[in-house]
């Protein structure tokens, strides 16, 4: 279970605070895979940050009670001076997994031959996206947290990727976050909206898409009057 308590972020500019987070709420329950859809600039790096403990929020707090991994497919902890092998390596170790067992996945899940073993910062960002990618798969989580990205480089290794979080599905969570239902479709059986700063529950990504059309094309009347009956 991951529990959010009246979580609230903003960025500070020179008339008023520009809010993400608005004292939001919510459990996400362990080995649920939930969907939540929003446009552009809503929120979502930001929400999925605030999940993984990269960034804290300006109030509020987080319970984790089961393992939740950093987003799919980041090579954000990725030192570019060392080979994708050490790095793989030295994140096997923080996490307490077995270095062989991880080192060998990744090496033939990425698939990048030689350049496995040279520095990451001689890396085209399709091989990053690949090491990356293979690194969040080779490690088990209770859930898996997403900023959209469920695949990375070509088609066949996007085949790839899609087929191993799926199969990592039957057995954990996953948190989506994503502009588009049909993706959510694919991988998530709860869904919720994500607009002005609110999670709204939402009983399908259809519904979670209708809302924030017509919140665009009606403004936030709407949205809050949906809240409202949400909530």
């Amino acid at each position: 279970m991951i529990s959010l308590f009246n979580i609230t972020r903003f960025h500070p500019n020179k008339s008023k605070p520009n809010i993400i987070l608005n004292n939001v709420s919510t459990q996400f329950p362990r080995k649920e895979s939930i969907g939540i859809l929003a446009l552009g600039g809503a929120g979502k790096t930001t929400l999925a940050r605030i999940l993984s403990g990269v960034e804290r929020p300006d109030s509020g707090h987080i319970q984790r009670h089961s393992s939740l991994s950093h987003p799919i497919g980041s090579t954000a902890g990725f030192h570019a001076g060392l080979s994708g092998a050490e790095n793989v390596r030295f994140l096997a170790r923080l996490l307490r997994r077995n270095v062989k067992e991880t080192t060998d996945y990744c090496e033939s899940f990425a698939d990048i031959g030689a350049y496995f073993h040279r520095p990451v910062g001689q890396y085209a960002p399709v091989m990053r996206a690949r090491l990356g990618f293979a690194f969040s798969m080779s490690v088990e989580f209770d859930t898996y947290l997403s900023d959209g990205i469920t695949s990375a480089g070509d088609h066949n290794f996007r085949d790839k990727c899609e087929a191993a979080l799926l199969e990592r599905l039957t057995r954990s969570g996953l948190i989506l976050m994503s502009r588009h239902a049909r993706t959510l479709n694919r991988f998530c059986t709860t869904f919720y909206a994500l607009h002005v700063g609110q999670l709204l529950p939402c009983s399908s990504a259809e519904e979670a898409q209708d809302i924030l059309d017509y919140a665009g094309g009606y403004g936030n009347t709407y949205w809050n009057e949906a809240a409202r009956h949400a909530g």
